[in-house]
């Protein structure tokens, strides 16, 4: 059986379940310019006014374009996101039913166009940690709140989604993480367990999911400088990458 090695403790593994954004793949530039895509793709339906109300309820600065990391843009799933998008254009005067339809085009929209303006990227040492976990028998999968269809567009526009055995996004389940229905899908797609495998993710929302599912281990990335007290609380172990993550001989 494959084993791992996780901050000093091995232990059997048959498949590892990561999040992506922030875990696999560097998620700041990502952020921006999908920020940048959105606010463009509304200014462009509705006008300037629509644009302001949804980056105050996104999260989002237009001027720099940074986005607030706890903030909508950068941490619910798509169809939340859509409800913000929604409501922006709500406030601008749009009737609640086209509001919603328009948001949902602009940001159909603004999805196409980022395929074109943003190139993903890795976390140093990811794509050679998950190289050697493939090679040495672990299975792979993503659970993402993205859709599955734009996860596997980012896995590859970066050359490595054939090392993965299932890729579950939001859209595939009822209920997006923290519920633990993707990781339950991902494991039944895989033919594995949950007790057989690990959840990796940056955000407590993969740690709820993993242990809900019944996961052998859940393990948190830090993601940034100070991670929440919440996210070291519900881990069972916490690295700063995932290329700490090593297969055991």
């Amino acid at each position: 059986m494959p084993r791992i090695s996780v901050s000093g403790s091995v232990f059997e593994c048959d498949l590892i379940v990561f999040d992506m954004t922030g875990t696999l793949v560097d998620s700041k530039a990502r952020q921006r310019a999908r920020a940048k895509s959105r606010a463009q793709a509304i200014t462009g339906l509705v006008g300037e006014e629509a644009t302001s109300h949804w980056a105050q309820l996104s999260g989002v600065s237009l001027t720099t374009w940074d986005v607030d990391e706890s903030g909508p843009l950068a941490r619910a799933p798509r169809r939340e996101d859509l409800i913000v998008g929604a409501t922006a254009l709500y406030l601008a005067g749009l009737r609640w039913e086209e509001a919603k339809q328009i948001a949902a085009k602009a940001y159909d929209e603004a999805d196409n166009s980022l395929v074109y303006e943003y190139k993903p990227s890795l976390f140093d040492g990811v794509e050679e940690t998950i190289t050697r976990l493939k090679s040495g028998g672990v299975k792979l999968a993503i659970a993402t709140n993205d859709r599955r269809a734009d996860a596997e567009e980012t896995m590859a526009s970066i050359g490595v989604l054939d090392l993965f055995d299932a890729v579950v996004g939001a859209d595939d389940v009822d209920d997006p993480k923290p519920s633990p229905e993707m990781l339950l899908l991902a494991c039944e797609r895989c033919i594995t367990m949950p007790s057989r495998a690990v959840c990796v993710g940056d955000l407590p929302s993969d740690m709820v999911a993993g242990r809900s599912a019944g996961m052998k281990a859940v393990v948190a990335v830090r993601s940034s400088l100070d991670p929440s007290s919440e996210l070291v609380e519900q881990a069972d172990f916490v690295i700063e990458s995932v290329s700490q993550i090593e297969f055991h001989q």
